[in-house]
């Protein structure tokens, strides 16, 4: 049945008479609980999503721990407000949806990809409001929902995760501990040695790499590298390489491979540097501006597990020309190095390497002195010690690993006899045990919403998103931006940045991109491929170049340049170039962000046009907001094609 162009939804309401306040508990965390289980059977998986948002590709699973096909996802937790108010409740999605609050219905429905009928306005409380949602996935087409509230003051928008809370339980804990043991075993490589009947191509960290032993000779310290293969912790205390090394010829052993990899030379001119206080002085100012600090510790600092200490790269890389290297390049070598790339200009890069070899201090260390026997030993060494199966090199492996059977010993036993020593602690190992047990099927499913939020871990995305000015926090990228876009730039695949002014920038990640731009989609409930984009429509962009004009208009382009056109008078902090906004942006996000910058970022320096639906320009479009912001969408979806708007009193 149609009304108009849009389907009617069935949709089952029950209203209370009064809405009971939540249990409120201390022991409450951030997220939703969610159990994800399989129509076909098996056990539930049990995890923690940051929003009620979902997208599940047809054929695919929702979880690396549940069979793909059809499936159901039961979310629960808590709504917590700081002040109770009234909130209307609409869903957008492809499924089934039943959604209880306070521990009553209020939606029940059944769609095909539309918006569901609203709500009638339901009041809240202060703290917390219990919350359940269970759907199903549909017949046909892919799984998907974006739970959506909304209030007299602001439309519709995913309700903040700030807002979230669940309640620990022992399901969830299990759901944490096979997660860690599945990102354990992919972390340290456990299945480059280790075979498994089941297919690479499922998991994307299973493809890591390591640095590549090709022209590694002219990259690294030989001693640097004697040192390190013997026991990497000391450099490093979460080290993913292992000690391979064991017994009374261990540090020998470590000499000879290290005297045969210095061996392995590059055809490559070592960039010179100008290693004065100046140079010096701009590489201290880039360290602040990077943020390296979020990832990084200085000499002097203190020891922290989940950052590179720099103290030992004058050691390591011997010149600053090959630290400049590395920095202006750091996955030349090792294409899924955690090390970003920031598109450093040749000056840049070795402006920080001056800066970190001058703060790394004066260390000496002995140069290695190797005989051809000793070189010899160290290249059968490198074929016999596993080394080869995460190092390339053209060298014949001649190193095999057991299947995993006993799980008390080899690499996870408490003290490895022979085996590979693994940075593990007790619990690393339990974490291991239990996923070699119970989840090794999971290797074989990618689940790129789940690869997003393990790398975005990885990678250290909050410790630069919402925390630097003017950086937006990360929970909101995948809502906000198109995942072709977002690839791009996580690839460095632009030649320019994108807002040049800024002195914080965007680093690249390229062997992560891919999956992460389609994975931040799919956990905001989005397709990894972006909808088509609707036909420029050229009576609305006219009316849209007007209203970004001076004469009649908002005046956009005061901070926001046009294609060519520039800035006419920036007033705190100049925007993105218009012409690239449709390219970016979202269609709903654009939409939702025209009409309360601030309620989306607080920290943004764009205002606030629109008022209650309507806008101060009333001679446009009898100053109708929606109808306003749907011309200035028609507008910039032209890209470079737009028209700029005429000078100020043209």
């Amino acid at each position: 049945m149609r009304l108009g162009s849009q389907p009617i939804l069935l949709v089952a309401l029950v209203w209370p008479s009064a809405w009971p306040s939540g249990e409120d508990t201390p022991a409450l965390q951030d997220g939703l609980a969610v159990a994800f289980q399989s129509v076909s059977g098996g056990l539930p998986d049990h995890t923690v999503r940051p929003h009620f948002m979902l997208y599940v590709p047809v054929g695919e699973s929702p979880s690396p721990f549940v069979a793909p096909g059809p499936f159901t996802a039961v979310w629960k937790g808590m709504i917590h407000l700081d002040l109770r108010d009234r909130f209307i409740f609409q869903a957008e999605l492809n499924g089934s949806l039943k959604l209880e609050l306070n521990d009553k219905p209020v939606m029940e429905v059944t769609a095909t990809g539309e918006m569901t009928e609203p709500t009638k306005r339901i009041r809240l409380n202060s703290r917390g409001n219990t919350f359940k949602a269970t759907f199903t996935s549909p017949e046909k087409g892919d799984a998907f929902f974006r739970l959506y509230w909304s209030t007299p003051d602001y439309g519709n928008e995913p309700i903040p995760p700030r807002h979230l809370k669940h309640t620990p339980n022992e399901n969830l804990a299990k759901g944490a501990e096979l997660r860690r043991g599945r990102q354990l075993a992919s972390k340290y490589r456990c299945f480059k040695c280790h075979t498994t009947n089941l297919a690479r191509k499922g998991m994307p960290e299973l493809a890591m790499d390591a640095p590549a032993f090709d022209g590694i000779g002219s990259r690294r310290d030989a001693g640097w590298m004697a040192d390190w293969i013997l026991k990497p912790v000391n450099f490093r205390q979460r080290a993913t390489m292992p000690a391979l090394l064991h017994g009374g010829t261990a540090e020998a052993d470590a000499t000879a491979i290290a005297s045969f990899l210095s061996r392995q030379k590059a055809d490559e001119a070592i960039p010179g540097v100008n290693a004065d206080a100046a140079t010096a002085e701009t590489g201290r100012k880039l360290f602040t501006q990077l943020n390296c600090a979020a990832c990084h510790t200085m000499v002097g600092d203190p020891s922290v597990a989940a950052k590179v200490e720099l103290g030992q790269v004058r050691w390591k890389f011997g010149k600053a020309g090959l630290l400049a290297a590395f920095l202006k390049n750091p996955q030349a070598h090792y294409r899924w190095n955690r090390m970003p790339d920031f598109a450093l200009e040749p000056e840049e890069a070795a402006a920080l390497a001056v800066y970190l070899f001058q703060s790394a201090g004066l260390a000496e260390h002995n140069p290695l002195s190797a005989t051809p026997s000793v070189i010899a030993r160290g290249r059968k060494l490198i074929q016999s010690t596993g080394c080869l199966n995460c190092h390339a090199l053209e060298l014949e492996n001649q190193f095999n690993a057991p299947a995993i059977a006993d799980l008390a010993s080899g690499c996870l036993a408490g003290k490895p006899t022979g085996a590979p020593g693994f940075a593990f602690g007790e619990g690393d190992r339990e974490a291991l045990r239990l996923f070699l047990r119970e989840g090794r099927v999971s290797l074989g499913q990618s689940s790129l919403a789940e690869f997003t939020l393990r790398q975005s871990a990885n990678l250290n995305c909050a410790n630069c998103h919402g925390q630097m000015e003017l950086i937006p926090p990360f929970d909101v990228l995948g809502g906000k931006l198109k995942p072709e876009w977002s690839g791009k730039i996580l690839a460095g695949a632009f030649a320019k940045r994108q807002r040049p002014w800024q002195s914080a920038r965007m680093p690249a990640f390229p062997a992560q991109a891919d999956g992460l731009a389609k994975g931040l989609a799919l956990l905001h409930g989005r397709p990894p491929v972006t909808l088509p984009d609707v036909p420029v429509d050229a009576g609305k962009a006219a009316i849209g170049r007007k209203l970004v004009s001076s004469n009649g208009g908002f005046f956009c382009f005061s901070c926001h340049g046009i294609g060519e056109l520039e800035p006419a008078q920036v007033f705190d902090a100049q925007g993105i170039n218009l012409a690239r906004v449709g390219d970016r942006l979202l269609p709903e996000y654009f939409r939702r962000w025209m009409r309360n910058p601030l309620r989306i970022d607080p920290q943004t320096k764009m205002p606030s046009y629109f008022h209650h639906g309507r806008s101060a320009l009333f001679d446009v479009l009898n100053g109708d907001a929606d109808r306003q912001i749907e011309a200035l969408y028609h507008y910039i979806l032209q890209g470079n094609g737009m028209n700029p708007p005429d000078a100020p009193g043209k």
